[in-house]
């Protein structure tokens, strides 16, 4: 199977070939031990037949201010060792801001950054993802999550009009994604701690599930699928996921609790299971062969019927050993062909 087949079949709950195995964020430091002559994630990915090659929408900066800039969006960010900056001050402080804001305009070329050249590259050869955030941590990110959460209770129209302004014009950028080449769309709105959901599931479902459903029916009519990213423990969101249409869940983040054979047991016929491979106390400081161990437990767990892709919980930090994640990988190759011993 090409790379591409191997995806959709595993989409369609069926089994391929073998497991599909992608990363969406490794650290430059990272791949470039693996791979001296990488210029970018891009040769790595490529190098590495990675199923799934994914391209993130793109916001330029605005200005910068030493070691922090400022985005497109009005948020802070400091650069640190990691391939993703995070922010560190909220844009905006007066809930009267929603009455001038405009989200950036989703129709500007730039957003889809390198999808049009993976889509030139490899459209039905490998899986073309592209990731965006549809509303909740643009949401947080602008107005400080513990000021969002605190809203969702005291200012519950503001929160649905803010909500509803930013997966409007979010949703339009994910249908322009799929228009433009896209397979998959990757929304990454994180939703819980290691200990739960940051909401509980009946405010979840008053806010962000039916905004997802259509976030998720819009990328559907375009032939596209969704796969919905979030960190932390989500046992008790799954379902709102399910009902809102989404056709995967991504990272799977065992630390969390998030056991591959539970969701298995529980969802492996309603969504599919990307990740669960623990990118930090195993990738860096396990041995080689805890990592095998980890990726045959994962796999021997998750695989049979489809379904299925093999990732780390997240994404590969810089602390990760350059030699654990080449272990992973070929671990990956090695004990993900199909049929799956269980």
């Amino acid at each position: 199977m090409t790379s591409y087949e191997r995806v959709m079949t595993s989409l369609r709950f069926e089994e391929p070939d073998r497991v599909p195995i992608t990363e969406f964020v490794v650290d430059k430091k990272v791949y470039t031990a693996i791979m001296p002559s990488a210029k970018e994630q891009y040769d790595f990915d490529v190098e590495m037949g990675f199923d799934v090659l994914q391209a993130r929408a793109w916001y330029r900066t605005v200005s910068e201010q030493g070691d922090s800039f400022t985005d497109e969006w009005g948020i802070v960010y400091t650069r640190n060792a990691e391939a993703v900056a995070h922010p560190v001050r909220a844009a905006v402080s007066e809930l009267s801001f929603l009455k001038t804001f405009k989200v950036p305009d989703p129709d500007d070329p730039v957003r889809l950054d390198t999808l049009p050249k993976l889509v030139a590259n490899h459209k039905r050869d490998r899986a073309i993802a592209f990731a965006l955030r549809a509303m909740f941590l643009w949401s947080a990110n602008m107005l400080g999550m513990e000021n969002l959460l605190e809203y969702m209770y005291t200012e519950p129209d503001f929160v649905h009009d803010l909500f509803d302004t930013l997966v409007e014009a979010q949703t339009r950028l994910a249908v322009n994604a799929v228009r433009a080449g896209a397979d998959i769309i990757v929304e990454t709105d994180d939703y819980a701690f290691n200990n739960g959901p940051l909401m509980s599931p009946e405010m979840f479902d008053v806010f962000i599930t039916p905004r997802l459903k259509r976030f998720a029916d819009a990328v559907h009519a375009e032939g596209g699928y969704l796969l919905k990213h979030t960190d932390g423990n989500i046992m008790k969101i799954v379902d709102s996921f399910v009902n809102a249409g989404a056709d995967g869940v991504q990272s799977l983040d065992p630390i969390a609790g998030m056991d591959m054979g539970e969701m298995k047991q529980k969802y492996g016929r309603k969504i599919s299971l990307w990740g669960n491979i623990d990118c930090g106390h195993l990738l860096a400081e396990g041995t080689q062969q805890d990592v095998e161990d980890a990726v045959v437990d994962c796999i021997r767990k998750g695989a049979a019927g489809g379904g299925f892709v093999l990732m780390s919980s997240n994404s590969i930090p810089h602390s990760a050993d350059p030699e654990n994640y080449r272990a992973m990988l070929r671990a990956g190759r090695e004990h993900g062909r199909y049929p799956i011993a269980v």
